[in-house]
């Protein structure tokens, strides 16, 4: 959420929790095997269709809108895990790729999406802007062939 506060759109919690329980979203959670109520994290993500530098042309893609694990449970490869999921998810229903909206300042989880493969998508602002107008954006727009 902090992240959220610091960025150019800020923090809304009403816009959150309509993403957050939309009848699209889905989610992977991770849970404490002996005890159900210890939350470790959750991945949430919809599929849906994406636009792409060419007009005529969308693309279907698994899109993670949120990946969020408690500090205690962060370095042990439950995010890779998570990622992994939504990559055999992607691939079972045929999407095109998986996409992700990462803010500029979480190097943190630029470098954990870059050692996964993804790189800037096509549509993100640094890829498809002039560098004087992509600096006015927070963010970045990650992505990954599925297959």
């Amino acid at each position: 959420m902090c992240r959220y506060r610091k960025s150019n759109d800020g923090w809304n919690a009403l816009e959150k929790k309509a993403e957050m329980s939309t009848p699209e979203a889905r989610y992977l959670i991770a849970r404490s095997a002996s005890d159900p109520n210890i939350l470790y994290g959750f991945l949430l993500f919809q599929m849906v269709t994406e636009e792409t530098m060419d007009d005529d042309v969308m693309a279907e893609v698994a899109y993670c809108y949120e990946l969020q694990l408690v500090e205690s449970a962060r370095n042990y490869g439950l995010g890779e895990y998570f990622m992994k999921l939504l990559a055999e998810i992607g691939n079972h229903w045929k999407m095109d790729k998986m996409m992700l909206t990462v803010f500029k300042s979480n190097k943190g989880a630029f470098r954990f999406y870059k050692k996964l493969g993804f790189e800037l998508d096509e549509i993100s602002p640094s890829a498809c802007l002039s560098a004087l107008q992509a600096r006015k954006f927070d963010y970045e727009i990650l992505s990954k062939k599925c297959s």
